[in-house]
């Protein structure tokens, strides 16, 4: 299933120097934007939607932070997550919290004694991508534990970056002007797995597809931008 959350970090990166022009030049950078992604399998059917809205901006200097209210659904419609992970712009670097790679893996109220120790890097996109640019690696560990006894601990990576193209993308939503860029999204939880995923990007309302692929080459798995709303 983490599939369908690796790719909600994948927002967008800002090309500007100051936090004013990122409010100014992102439309998903205002308070009530709300973006609508929906998941398929490999035969094309859904798998789950997942929503994504601003919920508060704030202003710091040369610094702006939206905090993004995600919630998620199955195919049947049925609720199976709701979170919070912020999002920071500074000079023209987008900072994306890792924690946004996967929903929360309990609920607090009924599991009270279970501690989830977060650590890792963000991930980060740079201003002016070009085709041939390589882009950072980022990663993240969570730990669970009850008292002193640890129950699970999984890592996430994101590596082999690469701005691949500029082409244009249409989706339910729009059609978009994007980069490709692609990467292999690592996951360790009782062994290794890597896949290798493609995904399209908008300075306008951020990642608009995103393909995954298995160990054949063959497409795996797609998540989609079906709604975005200005708020």
């Amino acid at each position: 299933m983490f599939k369908t959350f690796f790719y909600l970090f994948l927002i967008g990166a800002p090309v500007a120097a100051t936090a004013q022009n990122c409010v100014e030049m992102y439309d998903y950078f205002k308070v009530g934007a709300s973006m609508e992604y929906t998941s398929y399998d490999k035969k094309g059917k859904i798998e789950s939607v997942m929503t994504q809205r601003v919920s508060k901006i704030e202003n710091n200097a040369d610094t702006v932070v939206a905090t993004i209210d995600m919630s998620g659904t199955d195919a049947k419609g049925k609720n199976t997550y709701q979170s919070t992970f912020p999002m920071k712009c500074h000079e023209g670097i987008l900072y994306m919290d890792m924690r946004s790679v996967v929903p929360p893996t309990q609920d607090n109220d009924q599991m009270p004694d279970i501690q989830v120790e977060i650590t890792g890097s963000d991930l980060t996109f740079p201003k002016n991508m070009e085709p041939g640019q390589t882009l950072p690696d980022a990663e993240m560990e969570m730990t669970m534990r009850m008292g002193g006894m640890q129950l699970m601990q999984t890592r996430y990576t994101i590596k082999n970056r690469k701005v691949e193209a500029k082409e244009s993308v249409t989706t339910s939503a729009g059609t978009y002007n994007c980069v490709k860029i692609s990467y292999d999204f690592e996951y360790k939880l009782m062994g290794t797995r890597t896949v290798h995923t493609e995904y399209w990007y908008s300075q306008a309302v951020g990642m608009v597809k995103s393909i995954s692929y298995d160990k054949k080459g063959n497409e795996d798995s797609r998540m989609e931008l079906t709604m975005f709303s200005k708020g």
